[in-house]
């Protein structure tokens, strides 16, 4: 049996388990779940051990081994099974079956149990669909079965009104992206003659050698692929819908934040090779994903919801994937999809516990009010000691950020995360703490070096394929990039320092800004105006 049966198989009977009639699932809710979950587990097993198949193949061999199975015919399905592809379907299968495992118990005893395995199967099979297809129509097919999916298990408690406008909301956004999407295929059609990628990134290649990019439609391409992916990982301003899936099952809010809104992520680095040539979109998607990354967390930290802190921290994290695209490195975009993914996953599904994890940190020990200048003294140093430990790593793994798109960028934005982190440490006032935030900071340095290492390796065939355009990196980008998160890291250090932000004794503009914050500064109120008319009372 060849690889690309083995990865297909299970994915196709997770699509047809999630076209079983409604009719037929509620009343055998217990054999829906079961079956689904078995196919599931099914899934998983034959991601992972297609993956291994490909890694030793590839060690063996010493070069990446990509497989294709493809019909014959401009509009025939392909699948393209690669290191890229492989990594997504195993991250997607892996969360899948957590979901499916933790639904079971969550959802035990409701009427509708059944319908919503049926629907959960689809997205998961879609999105695994997506992840393997290897020409522009299956993969929009894929997109748009996962579209289905997530709106009906958006709406599985449909009685509640918000919901529904979430759900709706997202449709709407969703649709507009798709139409992007098809226009970007009409011209793929028009200027290549083919949907197929691995002929696609070829035409590329050749247009690339022959000097012909700048005189095709491959910057039009790029800049409609670049602005559906935008829409659907939730860029601001089309974030609002985002917070509002939390009516939505838990489970379900888990899988929309680990998986189907990355999915606009990983369509930008499986079709890497077309957007260098698409230099103004590349720079607006770096400046774009930065500005809702710092917006985003800006918001993140006025809420006092659990689940909607997860929800503002989701675009948070698109738009800092969405940066790391705009500035061509999308081998460190797939491994922050996965790390995401992985994080954000176990995050919501362990909201439920949050009361005994407060109780767990109650008095360990936090930020103590000192002055603002042997604070900022202390932020100072702490800056200047994780950029040293990051230095060092880079240099014990001999890797040459210069060589790498955006390698000192976002090597310094990692720094400033870091280096928040340490300061809260040393701000406890204990060496003992200060020495394993420093000890902590090296290795998680080192990993996140390490791990990047190999999944470029992994994905090296798949992604980069053309070299970047530097347009991207440019001094006003990374000007705007820098000077965005270096104020954030300031701003919530000395808002530390001061006051309590949420106080009666804080400055009044401070309490304004704050409430303003903890509803999204009404982008969705002014969005709403803009787009449907709507008045407020």
């Amino acid at each position: 049996m060849s690889l690309g049966v083995i990865w297909l198989l299970p994915t196709l009977l997770l699509v047809v388990l999630g076209l079983v009639p409604a009719r037929f699932a509620d009343p055998n809710a217990t054999r829906i779940l079961k079956a689904v979950t078995g196919v599931a587990t099914l899934h998983l097993a034959t991601a992972v051990a297609g993956l291994g198949i490909h890694l030793s193949l590839w060690l063996q061999t010493g070069k990446p081994s990509p497989q294709e199975l493809a019909a014959v015919g401009l509009f025939a399905p392909s699948i393209l099974l690669d290191g890229t592809s492989g990594l997504m379907l195993t991250l997607v299968a892996f969360v899948g079956w957590v979901i499916c495992r933790f639904s079971i118990r969550y959802l035990d005893g409701e009427a509708h149990q059944g319908s919503y395995f049926r629907w959960l199967s689809l997205t998961v099979g879609a999105v695994s669909l997506l992840a393997i297809s290897g020409d522009l129509l299956t993969l929009f097919v894929a997109w748009s079965l996962s579209s289905l999916g997530i709106h009906k298990l958006l709406t599985h408690y449909s009685e509640r009104p918000a919901a529904r406008k979430a759900a709706w909301t997202k449709c709407a956004i969703s649709r507009v992206a798709d139409v992007f999407l098809v226009v970007a295929g009409v011209l793929i059609v028009k200027e290549f003659g083919t949907l197929r990628l691995t002929e696609l990134f070829a035409l590329v290649q050749s247009f690339h050698v022959n000097g012909l990019h700048s005189h095709s439609l491959l910057p039009s391409i790029g800049a409609l692929l670049i602005t559906g992916a935008a829409l659907k990982t939730a860029q601001f301003p089309f974030h609002t819908w985002l917070p509002e899936t939390l009516e939505a099952p838990t489970p379900v809010s888990a899988l929309m934040h680990a998986g189907i809104v990355n999915a606009g992520g990983y369509l930008l680095i499986r079709l890497s090779p077309l957007l260098a040539w698409s230099p103004l979109a590349m720079t607006s998607l770096a400046v774009l994903g930065a500005l809702t990354a710092c917006f985003a967390a800006a918001v993140m930290l006025t809420q006092a919801s659990i689940k909607k802190s997860l929800a503002w921290s989701t675009i948070a994290q698109m738009g800092f994937m969405m940066l790391q695209c705009g500035l061509g490195a999308f081998s460190a975009a797939m491994l922050h999809i996965i790390a995401h993914s992985l994080y954000k996953a176990h995050a919501f599904l362990n909201s439920g516990d949050v009361l005994n994890q407060a109780a767990a940190t109650r008095g360990a020990g936090g930020v103590q009010m000192v002055g603002v200048r042997a604070g900022l003294l202390a932020l100072g140093f702490s800056l200047m000691a994780t950029l040293s430990i990051y230095a060092g790593a880079t240099s014990l793994l001999e890797l040459d950020l210069a060589t790498k798109p955006g390698g000192f960028l976002l090597g310094l934005i990692l720094c400033l995360g870091l280096t928040r982190w340490v300061w809260q440490l040393a701000m406890t006032r204990q060496a003992s703490a200060v020495l394993i935030g420093l000890v902590t900071t090296a290795l998680l340095s080192a990993a996140y070096l390490a791990c990047f290492l190999a999944i470029d390796a992994v994905v090296a065939s798949g992604v980069g394929a053309l070299p970047m355009s530097t347009s991207a990196g440019t001094a006003v980008v990374a000007g705007f990039v820098i000077v965005a998160f270096t104020t954030l890291l300031a701003l919530e250090s000395w808002l530390s320092l001061t006051s309590d932000v949420a106080s009666q004794n804080s400055p009044r503009w401070l309490q304004a800004t704050y409430v303003h914050a903890s509803n999204g500064f009404y982008i969705d109120v002014a969005l709403a105006r803009t787009a449907l008319g709507v008045k407020s009372p």
